[in-house]
């Protein structure tokens, strides 16, 4: 059965993936034609569909076991750096900040790009839920046994009801903030757990939520 639905989403992300490259070769044809504040409406939700379809089509490779993961040394100050880098229009566009501190060399033997990925939503949730004008915290630290990451916000934090559904799939919360589909926070937990780690959330006592 798990076969099966890879292989449906597979079918599904292939079927997204023509229409939304149409689309957006039309749009380009059609800029210089249409308002502009009109052609950027469309571009942002072809946009949100071509995530989507990424997504879609990183959940069957998941499923199917497909997913290829690197072994190599992954340094925390460094992955976490590149993930907020990536986010960085968007966090100046909302007016956030991120504080990653430097703690020293910590690693872990893992996928860096498919880490960072992981690491790119999670700060992506905090920022959706931080004050206006505020702070997405990241700090890591490190034992001989394992590596850890605590990313967290100074929101108002999750609602109680949504915590044990956080990481399920296509679950959006009752507080939930922007255009996403439930899929961020499933995709990071399948990706540290197929690099054998663990993900929970919880809220902070001072105000906040916190994900590790």
């Amino acid at each position: 059965a798990k076969k099966n639905f890879a292989e449906n989403l597979a079918n599904i992300a292939h079927q997204l993936k023509t229409p939304i490259t149409a689309a957006f070769l039309s749009l380009q044809l059609m800029e210089k034609e249409i308002p502009r504040a009109y052609a950027e409406q469309v571009k942002q939700q072809l946009k949100r569909l071509n995530r989507l379809e990424e997504s879609l089509l990183m959940l069957s490779k998941i499923d199917a076991g497909t997913l290829p993961l690197k072994q190599e040394k992954v340094d925390l100050y460094t992955v976490l750096n590149l993930a907020a880098d990536n986010l960085n229009d968007l966090l100046r566009k909302n007016h956030i900040s991120v504080d990653i501190p430097e703690n020293g060399c910590i690693e872990f033997w893992g996928d860096l790009e498919w880490t960072m990925e992981a690491l790119i939503n999670l700060i992506k949730n905090c920022m959706e839920h931080s004050k206006p004008s505020g702070v997405v915290h990241c700090d890591y630290s490190g034992n001989p046994l394992y590596a850890e990451i605590r990313i967290w916000d100074d929101g108002a934090g999750f609602d109680t009801e949504d915590l044990p559904h956080l990481f399920d799939r296509f679950y959006r919360g009752r507080c939930a903030i922007g255009d996403g589909i439930g899929i961020g926070l499933a995709l990071a937990r399948s990706i540290f757990e197929l690099q054998n780690g663990t993900i929970t959330a919880c809220n902070l006592q001072n105000g906040g939520a916190c994900l590790k």
